[in-house]
């Protein structure tokens, strides 16, 4: 079991490093701060920081749904094709440069239609039924990177998992038996991107990832029965709509913001790692386009030849699965009287 929350305070310090891409980031440590907050304390401390000419626009943008609530069971990690291979000849999860397993949420189509539902039953109780007829508008707003399902900005190759079952497999190969402990990890900033991000572990590691607060003290992220809840503070980066009155209405320019995500970090110290089953991994697999943002490290573009690849990979496996299906009604039948 855990030990209990470090004691938060309103004060913090936000430093600067650069991680394993090359890519300068600041950082908050242990804690998940809020825009308004964010924006005030990096005006003190760093106000020529590239992502202040953005959050200076937060009493500027025209209103939009916030925070808007999702509960979301799907987790998603996307690479390169070095990375591809890896994954799949080791059939396992296994940082390549750090102690940290990254995913990010995938957020599907009936997630966003509820998040709507919840946000007009919050912000509208006496007109909801009334607003609950008029055509969705929440779509309109999704628009930040991480919406953009087709595209990333890591690499042509997306696998994709129930969160329940991520945290079952870590908790069996990582936490021998135990519930993995998730806690408030940092608030990571770069020019128009802000990630809070979860850590999670194993309970062997308490002492030394103490000084982070359990995740139940975050304002903007909870886990909840196998589902990542997280209240979205900026869900659009470029924004092309205004929500007034409960509707979206166009505008007549548009403006560009930051927008926030949310990742859950595995720690997977050496030698230990997320162990899948080929065929898993297969059936969780996908192509991507890369964005226009291109951190991958290849570099090059090889979205129709990792879609190939894809395809190929899965076709041979309902190969694979129609022979398996057919040996065993053999066998079923060789066993009959």
């Amino acid at each position: 079991m855990a030990n209990a929350n470090p004691v938060q305070t309103e004060k913090f310090n936000i430093q600067q490093r650069q991680n394993s891409r090359g890519i300068r980031e600041n950082y908050i440590t242990g804690q998940h701060v809020r825009l308004e907050r964010l924006r005030e304390r990096m005006e003190m401390v760093i106000p020529q920081d590239p992502m202040m000419r953005y959050l200076m626009k937060l009493k500027k943008i025209p209103p939009y749904p916030t925070p808007v609530e999702f509960w979301v069971s799907d987790v998603a990690h996307v690479t390169d094709q070095t990375g591809f291979r890896r994954i799949l000849e080791s059939e396992q999860f296994r940082p390549p440069y750090s102690e940290f397993s990254w995913w990010d949420l995938k957020i599907k189509e009936e997630e966003i239609k509820a998040a709507e539902t919840g946000y007009m039953e919050t912000n509208f109780t006496n007109e909801a039924l009334e607003l609950k007829e008029q055509k969705p508008f929440l779509e309109k707003f999704t628009t930040s990177p991480l919406f953009k399902l087709e595209k990333s900005r890591f690499g042509n190759y997306r696998f994709t998992f129930p969160l329940t079952d991520l945290m079952k497999w870590y908790k069996e190969q990582n936490c021998g038996g135990e519930k993995p402990v998730l806690r408030m990890h940092e608030t990571i900033t770069y020019k128009q991107e802000i990630v809070y991000t979860v850590l999670i572990h194993s309970p062997e590691y308490n002492k030394h990832f103490g000084k982070y607060p359990l995740l139940e003290a975050s304002e903007w992220v909870r886990y909840q029965d196998g589902k990542i809840i997280w209240k979205a503070q900026a869900i659009c980066e470029t924004h092309w709509y205004q929500f007034v009155s409960g509707k979206a209405q166009s505008l007549n320019t548009h403006e560009f913001y930051v927008w926030d995500q949310v990742s859950l970090v595995f720690h997977l110290p050496k030698p230990k790692a997320l162990k899948i089953p080929t065929e898993r991994l297969i059936e969780a697999l996908e192509a991507s386009k890369l964005d226009e943002i291109d951190l991958s490290r290849d570099k090059e573009e090889r979205y129709m030849e990792a879609k190939e690849k894809v395809m190929q990979l899965k076709r041979d496996l309902k190969v694979v699965k129609k022979e398996e299906k057919d040996e065993d009604q053999e066998d079923e039948d060789e066993a009959k009287p």
